[in-house]
C-alpha cells in the first residue's frame, strides 16, 4: 500500500468582500460638526443649508438635515468644517450618492467629494 500525504489547507488571505450595502473603502470618523451646503446648479442658487455631519472620510461625508430638496446625483458645494469658531473652512465639490429618510422628518445625505 502507498502512503498518502494530506496537505493542510491554509485559510484564504484574500480580503473579505464588502456587502453591496456597505461599499466603503475607508474607515469613517464619527464627528458632530456643522456643514454648509449649497447646490452647484444655478437653478437652486438661492438654497443654502447648514446640516450636522455624522461621519466623514477623505472621500466624502454623511450629514443630517431637515431640507427636502436633495436627490441622488445632485452636485453640491460643501464647506466643511463650518462655523465661526473654525479657523480654516475648506470647500469641496461633491455629489449626492445616497439619501435616507430619518425620524422627525429629517434626512441623511451621503456625499462623495469630486475635487
Amino acid at each position: 500500500m502507498s502512503a498518502v500525504t494530506w496537505t493542510q489547507l491554509k485559510p484564504s488571505s484574500a480580503p473579505a468582500r464588502k456587502s453591496p450595502k456597505d461599499a466603503r473603502t475607508r474607515k469613517r470618523l464619527k464627528v458632530s460638526l456643522p456643514v454648509h451646503v449649497c447646490p452647484f446648479d444655478a437653478r437652486f442658487a438661492e438654497i443654502e443649508d447648514v446640516g450636522q455631519v455624522v461621519d466623514f472620510t477623505g472621500d466624502g461625508l454623511y450629514f443630517k438635515t431637515a431640507m427636502p430638496h436633495y436627490f441622488v446625483g445632485m452636485r453640491l458645494i460643501v464647506t466643511f468644517p463650518f462655523g465661526e469658531k473654525v479657523s480654516a473652512h475648506r470647500k469641496f465639490l461633491a455629489s449626492v450618492v445616497r439619501l435616507e429618510h430619518l425620524e422627525n422628518d429629517s434626512r441623511g445625505i451621503a456625499v462623495r467629494f469630486l475635487l
